[in-house]
């Protein structure tokens, strides 16, 4: 006769909360992901105390069943169009501080009936940028990194592609430097709003196109001019629609990875957070480039993050262990 498997108690849940999504995590006592949950609940769409209630809500079930279990939340939860401002850590940061400088949610706000802790963002002034980069949610993934992926060594340089990519260096556990880009969004400004919308289509990948655009960034700087050129090639028939799409993605792309790589100097091997289709694209362009590159899970990095921060914390008192789901 088998036994039942051990019962676990939930020790935590764990909120990210981004532009356009919201995830949750169930930890058991020891790390366990006992389950997780997924909705386009986002700060764009939910802001300030409407996004608390609306999260509330889709936490029903959960908030009922386990009414003591303390929460803990990253990303736009902190900022000002979130739930309630946290500051900006600076860097170099380390990332085992994360759990030191949690902000606890105002009673105004905390409707939850429970402790709701938030994560701080970072903020990073590089010398040459004129302005203080800042960044939340991404500080978590690396704070998990070591625990969702403990057989890799970490990359000096991590990359999120998506609508706004951020460049991270880390060096000995710290978080040295952030960057952020706006070629996700670019993108698509050019691809739906732009005179070279018509001229784009979509189809199965191109890499011949794609690496023809990331060799145009490389040898021309004149980016506004060679923007033109994809209009120019497209109503001269020189590329099709599909094809066309791929060398505008290559050309961004290739702007952003050499203007990355000579501020911040040269590396040997990124980590690539994101979607597969878009990181498919980044690591295409890196080994064009002659970098390595490591595909890396988000959201197992996340999940991972945040119980590794509330246990600095002392919001669960157990070491990280099995991350993976329990069935």
């Amino acid at each position: 006769m088998s036994l039942p498997p051990p019962v676990t108690t939930p020790a935590l849940i764990g909120l990210d909360w981004g532009s356009t999504q919201v995830r949750a995590f169930l930890f058991g006592q020891h790390g366990a992901l006992l389950d997780s949950m997924q909705a386009p609940l986002g700060v764009s769409h939910h802001p300030g105390a409407a996004g608390v209630a609306t999260v509330q809500a889709w936490l029903a079930a959960w908030l009922q069943a386990h009414p003591t279990v303390p929460m803990l939340a990253c990303g736009m939860a902190g900022s000002q169009q979130g739930w309630q401002t946290v500051p900006y850590l600076p860097t170099p940061l380390p990332l085992a501080a994360l759990g030191q400088h949690l902000t606890r949610l105002d009673a105004p706000l905390n409707a939850w009936r429970r402790d709701v802790y938030l994560v701080p963002g970072v903020s990073h002034h590089g010398a040459g940028d004129g302005f203080r980069d800042v960044m939340r949610g991404e500080e978590t993934q690396l704070a998990g990194l070591a625990t969702a992926y403990p057989e890799l060594e970490a990359p000096e340089l991590i990359l999120t592609p998506g609508t706004h990519n951020k460049w991270l260096r880390l060096q000995g556990g710290q978080l040295l430097a952030l960057a952020t880009c706006m070629t996700g969004e670019l993108y698509a400004l050019l691809r739906e709003h732009s005179l070279l919308a018509p001229l784009l289509a979509d189809g199965d990948f191109d890499a011949d196109s794609f690496l023809a655009g990331v060799a145009a960034a490389r040898e021309r700087g004149d980016w506004l001019h060679q923007l033109f050129g994809v209009r120019a090639r497209g109503v001269q028939q020189q590329l099709p629609p599909a094809a066309l799409n791929d060398w505008l993605s290559g050309l961004l792309i290739g702007y952003e990875i050499h203007g990355a790589l000579a501020a911040g100097g040269s590396v040997a091997r990124c980590g690539l957070i994101g979607s597969p289709a878009l990181t498919r694209r980044y690591a295409t362009a890196l080994q064009h480039l002659g970098i390595a590159s490591v595909s890396l899970d988000g959201e197992r990095a996340a999940s991972a993050g945040l119980w590794c921060i509330a246990s600095q914390a002392g919001l669960c008192r157990q070491p990280a262990a099995n991350l993976g789901l329990e069935t």
